[in-house]
Parts: C-alpha cells; sequence; structure tokens
C-alpha cells in the first residue's frame, strides 16, 4: 500500500538551487546580450545617398503619411524619441527650422522611435511641435533608413534623394544651411 502525502517535495537546497540561479541568471544574461546586439546592429547600413525609402505610416493626427506623396518637396525626415536627450535639445531648432521653411517647399517629418502614448504627445506638446510626427513602434522606419542612434535628421531632395545626413543634434543654422543648398539647386 502506498501513501501519498498532500505536502509539496521541498524545494532544492545547495548545489541545485544554485545551478539553477545560475542556468536563469545565464539565460536572461543571453537575452539582454541578444537585445544589445540587435539594437547595435539595426542601423549597420546608414542610407546616406541615393534615393530615400519611402514609408507609409500614420501620424499622432490620423492622417497618413507617405514619403511618394512629398515627391516635388524637400523633405526632412528627424528620428526621434521621448527618452533621447539629444533629442530634446534639438526639438525647439527644428520646429523654428519648419516655421522658418513650410512655405517654401519644405517639409518636416518627424518619426517617433519605440515610444508609447500618452509620452511622445506630451513631447510634442510640450516643445509645440506642429509639424506631422507619427510612431514608428515597430522601428521598420528606422531599420529602413539604417539609423544607427538618435537624433538622426536626413536631408531628402524634391526627386527623393538622400542629401545630408545629420547625427546628433542638428542646429536651426546647420539645417537652413543644409535646406538652402537643395533648394537652390532646384531653382
Amino acid at each position: 500500500m502506498t501513501v501519498e502525502s498532500s505536502t509539496p517535495p521541498p524545494a532544492p537546497t545547495g548545489p541545485r538551487r544554485g545551478l539553477s540561479r545560475y542556468l536563469i541568471g545565464l539565460i536572461a544574461l543571453g537575452f539582454v546580450a541578444l537585445l544589445v546586439y540587435g539594437l547595435a546592429t539595426t542601423g549597420d547600413k546608414r542610407v546616406e545617398a541615393g534615393m530615400a525609402p519611402d514609408f507609409a505610416l500614420t501620424t499622432f493626427d490620423g492622417e497618413p503619411l507617405t514619403l511618394t506623396e512629398l515627391k516635388g518637396k524637400v523633405v526632412v525626415v528627424n528620428f526621434w524619441a521621448t527618452w533621447c536627450l539629444e533629442c530634446e535639445k534639438e526639438a525647439s531648432d527644428l520646429e523654428q527650422a519648419w516655421r522658418d521653411y513650410q512655405d517654401k517647399g519644405v517639409q518636416f517629418v518627424g518619426i517617433d522611435y519605440l515610444d508609447q502614448s500618452p509620452l511622445n504627445q506630451q513631447y510634442l506638446d510640450r516643445y509645440d511641435i506642429t509639424y506631422p510626427n507619427a510612431p514608428d513602434i515597430q522601428g521598420r522606419v528606422y531599420q529602413a533608413y539604417g539609423v544607427q542612434g538618435l537624433p538622426e535628421t536626413f536631408i531628402i531632395d524634391q526627386n527623393g534623394a538622400v542629401r545630408k545626413v545629420f547625427i546628433g543634434a542638428a542646429t536651426r543654422d546647420e539645417l537652413a544651411a543644409e535646406i538652402d543648398k537643395v533648394l537652390a539647386e532646384k531653382s
């Protein structure tokens, strides 16, 4: 006759318990390493010349936005995130440059990388950003452009070719100088 106990067996102690913790830690470390590797190699092939990859996004205002629809304009595409300190440094300069050029055949587009609501909307409100912005939650546009860090800003000419890439925060004057060059070539 077998007697069954209703109490669970004791938790492992000694070397077995240490081994379990070690294996869990090793697995967690592996996941972190894969995440870091994935983020580090996401943008190995930054688009610095040639045709800019098209994108199809929906802005925070619910409007469809594609690069193809902007052909014929100079397009300034800025990748940003609420957790990016350098992005905060350039936010006001981007908005001022947008206001300077919006009536001159130039379109600014902000692409918010890996943020969630309401943080992204709070960021746009805090810096009074009025040009179209859209989320890139899955990072597809980020990857297509080969972005390696934030912020990065791409100046795209009227034909859809990348003309300049700013790595790090761009100033209003730097943006103006590059936009003016592209506009002058068309006229």
